[in-house]
């Protein structure tokens, strides 16, 4: 009878590890003993793995050696078990937490008044992770998800125009009108929706989608048509804009702590402006361990105190 040949998949892992300890022991025995099996299961799995070769590997008497293709396998061998147990070392380290990275894009609002907070209690609680964010505009959330340049973002709320993504509320924040200190407004305790008809408004991130909902808010409520002056990406930009006596702004209230000691942050009320922060993803890809445990900690912890 002729003899089967295998394929390589057919050759099981098993056999691999049976041939490289008997390379490294010289010893059936010695190679039993190291993979705890029997002595006549080792032979067995060379035994069927020369069968499906079609040729022996290891040559059997007082010493035992192997043969030229017997040496070439179990090199082969030995470098493939180093690659597969070192992957599956890192896959369970990862698994439980022990190493691993997760990269976030952060709105530019959120970023610096949020995420220090949050990123410095993850990093305490899971030090052998390296946790990496990318401030971003509503844009390069979405376009870093997607891309999967970033494991999630956190920001504010991209609406469902991507069938991709799916997002999670996290929290809503209250709006306040940030303004300089000397602004007829800024002794107020509160600001109503019609204060702010006419008002130069420097509009931060206009592309984020929260913006359409407060204008149509400021509008049902209070009839009051936001009358954008200055658009910007950046808070530092829009402060500093304030500062200058260009205009105000209508921002997250936990900003505030960011805010220049010359500005002012008053609460608006009727109609109650929010706006939601929420978490990004892929809609069909598996969050990795440590992303998910950033998440976890973000749903745990990112909603700030009130200021």
């Amino acid at each position: 009878m002729k003899p089967t040949f295998a394929t390589p998949d057919e050759v099981s892992l098993q056999q691999f590890r049976a041939l490289a300890a008997i390379a490294q022991t010289g010893s059936f025995t010695l190679a039993a003993d190291a993979l705890q099996l029997t002595q006549p299961a080792v032979s067995h799995l060379i035994k069927r793995m020369e069968q499906q070769l079609g040729q022996p590997l290891v040559v059997r008497g007082r010493r035992i050696r192997l043969t030229d293709a017997g040496q070439m396998m179990a090199d082969t061998a030995q470098r493939a078990l180093r690659m597969i147990d070192e992957s599956v070392h890192a896959c369970r380290s990862q698994a439980q937490l022990q190493e691993g990275r997760v990269v976030v894009a952060v709105g530019h609002l959120t970023a610096g008044a949020l995420l220090p907070a949050l990123l410095t209690r993850f990093s305490a609680a899971h030090p052998q992770l390296v946790a990496t964010l990318h401030d971003s505009n509503a844009a390069q959330m979405v376009a870093q998800v997607l891309s999967r340049e970033a494991d999630l973002a956190l920001g504010s709320d991209i609406g469902q125009t991507h069938s991709e993504l799916a997002t999670e509320r996290l929290f809503s924040e209250r709006m306040a009108l940030f303004l300089r200190h000397d602004h007829p407004l800024a002794l107020r305790a509160s600001v109503q929706g019609r204060d702010l008809d006419g008002l130069p408004l420097v509009h931060v991130n206009p592309d984020a989608v929260v913006w359409r909902a407060i204008s149509r808010e400021l509008s049902a409520a209070a009839n009051v048509y936001p009358q954008v002056v200055h658009h910007v990406s950046m808070l530092t930009t829009a402060f500093g804009m304030i500062q200058a006596g260009a205009g105000v702004a209508l921002l997250p209230r936990y900003v505030a702590r960011l805010m220049p000691p010359d500005l002012r942050a008053v609460p608006i009320v009727r109609p109650v402006l929010e706006f939601p922060i929420v978490a990004i993803r892929l809609a069909k890809q598996p969050l990795s361990p440590a992303a998910m445990a950033f998440l976890a900690m973000a749903r745990q912890h990112l909603k700030p105190s009130l200021v």
